[in-house]
């Protein structure tokens, strides 16, 4: 896990050598806890005892129709070896493999909020949701495309998906300080380099006596 809570995308591969990678394709698996009442610990005490399960929702990116919920199985601790276990480490319900959404500085939280509706949490997530389902979202293919092309020019440049992050999110904020600098100059009556503007001709001003 990297330091914006990402999973590595190639955690697939667990340690009995099952190659889960195409399954998980798309897929979100989110932990938690649900209280359920324990039968025998409510015979024995005579009164409603309740015990902590342990739950997993499985969502499927773009379809958000297609989640399921269940007690966690042994299944499921192997084919989400890596998500679980930092869950039961840090109790932090949502290991998101890959770059978080929130972590792609070139989409709008707006957007964001909508995706994570249809349990899309990763730019991963959105360049594999499929062609069935990326019509359920808003300018989804233009989306998809920008997420594909991303995580390409990620890969071709050398760079980790992280620092691809942090190089865009640092241009985006120089270029966010260049237009707060141009502003600025705007109104104090300098140009970009900070010199004065010059006055076009017109009347002189007059001498103070």
């Amino acid at each position: 896990m990297d330091e914006f809570g990402a999973v590595s995308p190639f955690a697939d591969v667990t340690s009995s050598g099952v190659d889960y990678t195409l399954a998980n394709k798309g897929v979100t698996p989110i932990f938690f806890i649900e209280p359920i009442p324990d039968e025998k610990a409510t015979e024995e005490a005579g009164a409603v005892r309740m015990r902590e399960q342990e739950m997993v929702r499985i969502h499927v990116a773009g379809d958000m129709l297609n989640v399921s919920v269940s007690p966690v199985l042994p299944e499921h601790k192997e084919r989400f070896a890596v998500q679980y276990e930092a869950w039961k480490t840090k109790k932090a319900g949502r290991h998101i493999d890959g770059t978080p959404l929130k972590n792609w500085p070139m989409i709008p939280a707006l957007r964001i909020a909508e995706f994570e509706a249809m349990g899309i949490f990763s730019v991963e997530n959105l360049s594999d949701v499929s062609d069935v389902n990326i019509v359920k979202l808003a300018d989804g293919r233009i989306w998809r495309e920008k997420a594909r092309a991303w995580l390409a020019n990620a890969k071709d440049s050398g760079l980790s998906v992280k620092q691809a992050a942090e190089i865009e999110r640092q241009s985006v904020t120089i270029e966010e300080m260049r237009k707060q600098i141009a502003e600025l100059s705007a109104l104090v009556g300098k140009d970009d380099d900070g010199e004065p503007v010059r006055r076009g001709p017109g009347r002189p001003r007059k001498e103070v006596a």
